[in-house]
């Protein structure tokens, strides 16, 4: 059937749009990840300067309230990005498993049509040798 092998180029390109929706979050995972270290980084320059100056301790409260803010808006971006690259493992593994499905009913179907046409060559091959038989007997052979 011609359609399995449509089918089977769709399912082929759903496997190749997940995957690449899929290295897409990888990437944002790693800039989340980079953006964390640099915060972190960034905290504690902020609470070194505090510790040596009196006018960086003072306003190091302040930023300290907003750190934890930003900590918790990139730690929730993070849950959310691993949550996404869940979904799509998941998605991608039951596309190929669909894909798969497409595959071997391609290959059946390739199977029972050269098990066909063997047994319509066998047919052949049998009325021609029995023709053949045929003709010797009607010859007196």
């Amino acid at each position: 059937m011609k359609s399995l092998r449509t089918l089977l180029k769709l399912a082929r390109r759903d496997v190749e749009t997940l995957r690449r929706a899929l290295a897409d979050q990888i990437q944002r995972q790693q800039t989340v990840e980079d953006r964390i270290l640099g915060h972190e980084a960034t905290v504690r320059a902020e609470q070194q300067a505090a510790v040596k100056d009196y006018e960086s301790s003072r306003a190091y409260g302040g930023y300290a309230v907003a750190a934890v803010a930003m900590r918790r808006a990139l730690e929730s971006e993070r849950g959310i990005v691993a949550a996404e690259i869940d979904r799509l493992r998941a998605l991608i593994s039951a596309a190929l498993v669909e894909t798969r499905k497409f595959e071997r009913l391609i290959e059946l179907e390739d199977a029972r049509e050269k098990a066909a046409m063997e047994k319509r060559e066998n047919a052949e091959l049998d009325e021609f040798a029995t023709m053949r038989a045929s003709r010797r007997m009607a010859n007196g052979e």
